[in-house]
């Protein structure tokens, strides 16, 4: 298989934890380890994302603000995992939307090249989908709390 269907085939194989657990959580009912796991693999997609940015990084002489953007390629995951002592799921949603947000911009000003505009494409398509998996996510929490 040629490494963009590859790509393009895992890139979306990935949101399957993000529905499958949305569903799950509207289907079972409010369980806390459900968002549990869902901000878990928030945590673990998201630092794997800042990860892909490194050797672009320290690999390419052309990009701009080299150490702001590994600055906050390390910064973003280790946020996340501070987030996990925060008790309020609604802030880390919030937080988690601005991070996944805030790689997708990181990932227009790395991969400026002609020949990366199919991944350009796959991330904003995939992030534009998490995004919307994080909110359908805020919208159940408060769903449950009302109800």
């Amino acid at each position: 298989m040629e490494h963009r269907k590859l790509a393009i085939y895992l890139g979306y194989s990935g949101l399957i934890p993000f529905y499958s657990i949305n569903v799950l959580y509207f289907y079972l009912g409010r369980i806390e380890y459900l968002i549990d796991v869902y901000l878990l693999y928030s945590l673990v997609i998201l630092s794997f994302l800042c990860g892909t940015h490194w050797s672009k990084i320290l690999n390419t002489e052309t990009i701009k603000n080299k150490n702001f953007i590994l600055v906050l390629s390390v910064g973003l995951p280790i946020v996340g995992f501070f987030l996990d002592f925060i008790q309020n799921q609604d802030i880390k949603l919030l937080l988690y939307i601005l991070g996944f947000f805030a790689v997708n911009l990181i990932d227009r000003n790395l991969f400026f090249e002609k020949n990366n505009d199919w991944y350009l494409t796959l991330r904003k398509r995939l992030t534009f989908l998490v995004i919307i998996s994080q909110i359908i996510n805020l919208f159940a929490i408060y769903s449950h709390r009302f109800f």
